[in-house]
Order: structure tokens, then sequence, then C-alpha cells
């Protein structure tokens, strides 16, 4: 299933804004950096953030008022989580 939810995230990444919904908030972080470490593995992060030095700024820099490790460890990576067990802070940052 991790394959072809990432199979079908990487079609659309860097075209438009894509949600993966799963059914629960552990999993939440956990797709999110399967899907992370499989582009990195393939070698295809580059489409998540592209090469805009800009975005990457931007990435680091709200990497480090995140209050959750989860979301500190996908941000850099134009990834990010999102459920109900966030601090209020942590998913304002998100949306």
């Amino acid at each position: 299933m991790n394959e072809i939810c990432y199979e079908k995230v990487i079609e659309r990444a860097g075209k438009h804004q894509i949600l993966v919904f799963v059914h629960s908030r552990k999993e939440t972080a956990r797709t999110g950096k399967i899907i992370r470490d499989m582009a990195l593995a393939k070698d295809e992060l580059h489409k998540f953030i592209g090469s805009q030095s800009e975005t990457r700024e931007v990435l680091q820099q709200e990497t480090e008022t995140a209050l959750s490790q989860d979301l500190k460890d996908l941000l850099p990576y134009g990834l990010g989580i999102h459920h109900a067990g966030l601090d209020r802070k942590d998913r304002l940052l998100v949306e």
C-alpha cells in the first residue's frame, strides 16, 4: 500500500498540493516518513521542494518553530502532517 501511495503522490508532486488520509494519528507521521524515505532512496526529493533556495529557506525557518518532532523531521523535505493530536500552532503552520 505504501508503494502505491508513493507512486500516486510522486505523480502529482510539484504540480499540486496533495493530501493523503490515513486511519490514525500515528500512521500520519509514519506515512509521511515512508514517503520521504522513498523519495530519498529514489532520488526524487526534488519533486517536492524543487531547486529554489527560497523555498528551502522558508521550510528551514518554519521547521525551527515547529513543536512536533515528527513535523520537524518532515518539513525540511516539503512534507507536512496534520491531525487533531498536533499542537494548534503546528496545525496552523501546516495549514
